[in-house]
């Protein structure tokens, strides 16, 4: 046995009254004086006897009394403190995250547990304080009353947020650490990824009581992610999308649709098969002709988990790529006639003693042709670009300052071009599983024509610098290296565009090399982000003015706010901080027109229908740091027999105030009927 206020136990020294009472009123004796006491004798000591056991039993009738009106104060609880039944606190975690809209004998596992828990609160005593816990943080920093709390259990709804087990119970005992102890109810699917015993705070004195909410049927399938296999999508041109749909289940799925909708217009539609926790590729084929940003979804038909059956994405569709040609006096002629034949660029071209670095923010692709030299101011802005998502290709030329180069090539983080080799060779290997090349050269014949070359800059690169090879050559040199840096692109041609060093421009390997920088844009977003994961977004948009901020809306939406944002190199970075909680697609806009639009999806690992059986729970539990705790199946017969045994526990006062008031009814007929 234990005491909630051992304290109260102090007062036990009221038990010494009746001994006081005792001790003084019953020591003095009346005299009488009889002639002849001879016949007296024996009766007056039968009768002393008789006083002397009839006074101490009244005596220990009152010292009963009084001890257990004072223990009843005290809260006597049957068993040890640290494994008995819990105070006048409860502390109830229900799991709203999205893998609770599964199925149970009862109805959706998130309604089950919101009604255990309603039975829970209803059948507690009404001085009762609790403290409700969901993924999301809903109960606030305070435990409430039974009323408020059957109102706050109302009010629950499914949640995209979901979180770690250890994460709720530190934030349980943050907010309870005023409290001596309490019991913990847990309402859960127990999902495997969130249940996390092993990170729990070791803990002997609080009660858990663990209720799995059982699905009936763990079957789920669902949208993964999805991407283009051309990195710039053009308009009237064909684009390819791959998506992939996961199987997170035992079962397996014939003919399902999976659509694609673009600007909410269905562009196609594949039926496809799906084995037990396998995953699927499906690729769709549109030809898109409007520009600007384009709305894309893709989407299945499950039940009942749905929140991950759709994958919103996001992209742009510009009507041309900018090119600026910087140059000594005139464009190369080759680069000029190879950029206006087609009607996907805009060819540009500036003059280097004569060039506006300010414009370099309105190009896609930067050609260094053949620079005489490169400053330290355009070489600061070249790297700005650079970072802001822009490509940048580099043609030396044969009387180029390779030294100033080189020192562009350093700020980039590496690599060097040294004095150029003069010995005729021609092009080995080229590279086409780089996505520079994946979708412009297919295939490589047998004996093919390669380019020669007779002038090439050897270009020597650490291999830990980043660079890929692209083209080399058969002496071993690189023809043709790339570099992702920051958010852009950095390409480098060893030997000049002229056709006294190679025949490169006659070759149709010319198209790939010209194409790929062109077409190997880094300027757009991502296709999607994930709610949770991506608080922290870096877009190539700025506003070109610290006082002004772009504004988040949600499309067909009043939802809208400001995140915190931070501009740099070109480029914006937005804290997002929790301000995304729906999936949508959502609008950057400044001066009320749209800049940006970024789609944002629900995380999958609720995806995942993988629970904890009560008897593996039981088996981790006897491991883990909580040392008082107990499983019982989500059940109302369960939750009332939780019920009672709690009560079994605290209604031991109630026996004390009984035994004391039979003590005094015992000292009442003691001193009525003994004579």
């Amino acid at each position: 046995m234990y005491f909630l206020h051992p304290e109260i136990l102090w007062w036990l020294f009221l038990a010494l009254i009746p001994v006081i009472i005792h001790l003084f009123n019953f020591r003095r004796y009346r005299k009488i004086y009889f002639s002849d006491v001879s016949l007296l004798k024996n009766i007056l000591k039968q009768t002393k006897k008789q006083n002397k056991l009839k006074h101490f039993i009244v005596l220990l009738t009152r010292i009963f009394a009084v001890a257990s009106i004072v223990i009843a104060f005290a809260g006597p609880r049957l068993g040890d403190r640290h494994t008995g039944s819990v105070s006048k606190v409860k502390s109830l975690y229900i799991d709203n995250s999205f893998s609770m809209e599964g199925e149970t004998e009862r109805g959706m596992a998130f309604e089950v547990a919101r009604n255990l828990a309603t039975e829970i609160i209803k059948s507690s005593e009404n001085d009762v304080r609790f403290l409700i816990q969901t993924n999301d943080y809903f109960s606030g920093k305070r435990t409430v009353s039974k009323k408020e709390a059957l109102n706050s259990i109302e009010k629950l709804k499914i949640s995209p947020v979901s979180r770690k087990f250890s994460d709720i119970d530190i934030r349980q005992k943050k907010l309870l650490k005023n409290i001596e102890s309490y019991n913990s109810y847990w309402f859960s699917d127990f999902q495997k990824y969130a249940f996390d015993i092993e990170n729990f705070i070791n803990d002997s004195v609080n009660r858990y009581i663990f209720l799995p909410v059982k699905h009936t049927n763990n079957k789920n399938i669902y949208v993964d992610t999805c991407y283009f296999t051309k990195p710039v999508i053009l308009p009237g041109s064909t684009a390819k999308l791959k998506t992939v749909i996961k199987n997170a289940s035992s079962a397996a799925y014939e003919k399902i649709p999976v659509k694609l909708f673009i600007n909410g217009k269905q562009k196609n539609v594949e039926g496809i098969d799906l084995l037990p926790h396998k995953s699927k590729e499906v690729e769709f084929e549109f030809i898109p002709y409007e520009t600007g940003w384009q709305y894309g979804k893709i989407t299945i038909e499950d039940y009942p988990v749905t929140f991950d059956d759709d994958l919103l994405f996001s992209f742009k569709i510009n009507k041309r790529i900018k090119i600026l040609d910087i140059n000594n006096g005139s464009p190369n002629k080759y680069l000029q006639t190879f950029y206006l034949s087609d009607t996907s660029f805009d060819f540009h071209e500036q003059k280097l003693s004569h060039l506006n670095t300010a414009d370099f923010k309105m190009f896609d692709l930067i050609i260094l042709d053949e620079p005489d030299e490169l400053t330290s101011g355009i070489t600061e802005s070249l790297k700005n670009f650079l970072k802001s998502g822009g490509n940048v290709l580099l043609i030396p030329g044969i009387n180029s300052d390779i030294n100033s180069i080189n020192l562009f090539l350093k700020s980039t983080g590496g690599g060097k071009l040294s004095s150029p080799d003069t010995s005729e060779t021609r092009v080995k290997n080229i590279n086409i599983k780089s996505p520079v090349f994946k979708e412009i050269i297919s295939k490589i014949p047998a004996n093919p024509d390669l380019p020669k070359v007779k002038f090439h800059y050897p270009f020597k690169y650490h291999y830990t610098s980043g660079y890929q090879s692209l083209v080399n050559l058969l002496n071993g040199d690189e023809f043709i290296v790339s570099k992702n840096t920051d958010n852009g692109n950095l390409f480098i041609l060893t030997a000049p565009l002229d056709k006294k060093v190679t025949d490169l421009m006659f070759n149709p390997l010319f198209t790939g090399i010209m194409f790929g920088p062109a077409l190997t844009s880094a300027n757009n977003s991502k296709l999607f982000y994930t709610i949770g994961k991506d608080d922290k977004i870096t877009l190539p948009y700025y506003t070109g003015n610290k006082d002004k901020v772009f504004t988040f809306m949600l499309k067909d939406s009043d939802y809208e706010f400001i995140p915190g944002q931070k501009t740099q190199g070109g480029k914006t970075t937005f804290f997002i901080n929790n301000l995304i909680s729906k999936a949508g697609y959502y609008q950057g806009i400044l001066n009320d027109s749209v800049y940006f639009v970024v789609a944002y999806n629900y995380d999958r690992k609720e995806s995942d229908p993988d629970f904890y059986s009560a008897e593996t729970l039981d088996s981790l539990l006897r491991k883990s740091p909580v040392t008082n705790y107990k499983i019982e199946f989500g059940e109302i017969n369960n939750i009332r027999k939780v019920i009672n045994d709690e009560r079994k526990g605290s209604q031991l006062w109630k026996l004390f105030i009984i035994f004391a008031l039979l003590m005094l009814l015992a000292e009442a007929l003691i001193l009525r009927l003994w004579k």
